[in-house]
């Protein structure tokens, strides 16, 4: 009997020291490794529309070259259409407007480029649903809307 007393004090002390770490540890950001995420929208802002830039790098282009094809231009690539850090690169509705079978509509604004110049400002607007990802007959992407100025 004294024993299992024993055993069972041993476990309850040293549950609470290892909960006490744990709980120490957490509120030490260095320790974890936890990053300090930015404090303005503006940087939050930018590192999101980088992220959907690259997420649908294929289909932009994809866009950018069907685009172009018909003026003999071949994009090799884009850039932000603005220098201002607080410029909208990528915007995001979600919403099912434009057809129930997606579940966001994807705003990029970019500026399509050749070796040599800039084509123009250009807004592309798709309809998204990840979920299709992996269907054959509906695609994850479509892109709806297409609007072109001139540099």
């Amino acid at each position: 009997m004294k024993i299992k007393q024993f055993i069972m004090i041993i476990l309850l002390v040293s549950s609470f020291t290892i909960s006490t770490n744990v709980a120490a540890a957490s509120n030490n950001n260095k320790e974890n490794k936890i990053p300090n995420f930015p404090e303005t929208n503006s940087l939050n802002n930018r590192y999101f529309s980088y992220f959907i830039k690259d997420l649908y790098h294929k289909e932009i282009m994809e866009a950018f070259q069907s685009y172009y094809k018909s003026k003999g231009l071949k994009p090799t690539g884009f850039n932000p259409s603005s220098e201002d850090p607080d410029y909208g690169m990528v915007s995001i509705y979600f919403g099912n407007d434009f057809s129930e079978k997606y579940t966001y509509m994807l705003k990029v604004s970019l500026s399509p480029t050749t070796d040599e110049k800039v084509l123009g400002r250009d807004t592309l607007y798709f309809a998204v649903e990840p979920s299709h990802q992996l269907m054959k007959d509906s695609p994850a992407i479509k892109l709806v809307k297409y609007e072109h100025k001139e540099p």
